[in-house]
């Protein structure tokens, strides 16, 4: 994966709501899918998070980026079910 020590904080954070800003290149996308990853392995459902972007072309990229990790995690592949009405 190899995250920066700020990114793997971003990922690693729990209990609260964070931002990640950065620019084009920088890992954001990595950062928010591993920490989605984190959630729905710790129980919290796909339909419950709220990942904010400013573009449907972003959207569109972070949902299939979640929906290629969800299938790599049997452990929680059932979220797959519940990933494009979130």
């Amino acid at each position: 994966m190899g995250l920066t020590p700020e990114q793997q904080l971003a990922v690693e954070k729990s209990n609260t709501n964070i931002i990640v800003s950065a620019g084009a290149g920088s890992g954001k996308t990595t950062v928010l899918k591993e920490r989605v990853l984190r959630e729905l392995k710790e129980g919290v459902k796909v339909n419950d998070l709220i990942i904010l972007t400013f573009t449907n072309n972003a959207a569109a990229e972070m949902k299939e980026r979640i929906r290629k990790i969800i299938a790599k995690n049997p452990d929680v592949s059932e979220q797959a079910l519940y990933l494009d009405s979130a």
